[in-house]
């Protein structure tokens, strides 16, 4: 009779485990991108401010994991432009990250890199050590990586990918390869419109490291200013996110859903995105 009750005990105590885990298993972490907002300090009337409190607003009433300034937050590269643009995002509660873009860093008559990272590491408390490129876990089994793709010579609109930086991007990619990622970079790979001025310099060589890694599941940019995705052959999902400067003014919503069993990998990954009024 002992010999019964143990055992009815233990399958209850299995059963349990497994409606526990069966229930943990579905996941779903939500974010919001922007990009090009093109924001301008001192003049409070023009559209870059207007969106940018519309949009920390919005994302105040919503509960999102982190938030995303995927490049050319500001329209000019000068000091004031960033330093206002970055105390004004003070505001929001959420964790968010800046991603540089082709107006933000200029090295002729603009700020320079490291002034960027500097005046970032002072104003933004997510980036405290602020790097070019960097990357953080936003849940268990997730790494988030954001792509330095601008230029340290000649200011250009083309994306460019150096040999540092793809280097870098495969030693954090082989370090995590049991983690599922999501990479945002203000330029994309796969261009919403023709602009051959806008494109990737770089990109076979870009394509030769995204394509080794079987663990890249998003890449998230802008620059196009045009609402886009497309999941490749390789089953890795490209959305490119509208430009918020320009009207109807929207962000990018976008849930990040999976399964996840204690100590087991991120699997059954579903991405849905949806556009949303900053003002």
């Amino acid at each position: 009779m002992k010999l019964l009750k143990s055992l009815v005990n233990f399958v209850l105590v299995i059963s349990a485990f497994f409606i526990v885990s069966a229930a943990a298993q579905a996941k779903t972490i939500t974010f919001a991108v922007t990009s090009d907002i093109d924001y301008l300090a001192g003049e409070e009337n023009n559209t870059g401010a207007k969106v940018l409190d519309g949009f920390i607003s919005r994302t105040q009433e919503t509960k999102y994991d982190f938030i995303v300034f995927n490049g050319d937050n500001i329209k000019k590269s000068k000091p004031q432009h960033l330093i206002g643009f970055l105390k004004r995002i003070r505001a929001i509660n959420t964790p968010y990250y800046l991603t540089m873009g082709n107006n933000d860093v200029h090295k002729i008559s603009g700020i320079s890199k490291p002034e960027y990272l500097q005046l970032v590491s002072k104003y933004n408390r997510n980036q405290k050590d602020a790097q070019n490129s960097y990357y953080f876990y936003p849940a268990p089994g997730i790494i988030a990586i954001v792509l330095d793709g601008v230029s340290t010579g000649m200011p250009t609109e083309h994306g460019v990918f150096n040999k540092k930086t793809l280097k870098w991007l495969e030693l954090v990619l082989d370090k995590n390869q049991n983690k599922q990622a999501i990479i945002f970079q203000h330029v994309p790979y796969y261009e919403p419109v023709d602009i051959p001025e806008y494109e990737i310099l770089e990109k076979a060589e870009y394509a030769a490291v995204i394509r080794r890694y079987k663990n890249i599941a998003l890449i998230v940019s802008g620059h196009y200013g045009k609402d886009y995705e497309v999941k490749d052959d390789y089953g890795v999902t490209h959305i490119s996110v509208p430009s918020m400067s320009k009207e109807p003014y929207y962000y990018t919503e976008i849930d990040f859903s999976y399964s996840k069993l204690p100590l087991g990998k991120v699997k059954n990954i579903n991405i849905h995105r949806v556009l949303r009024p900053a003002v």
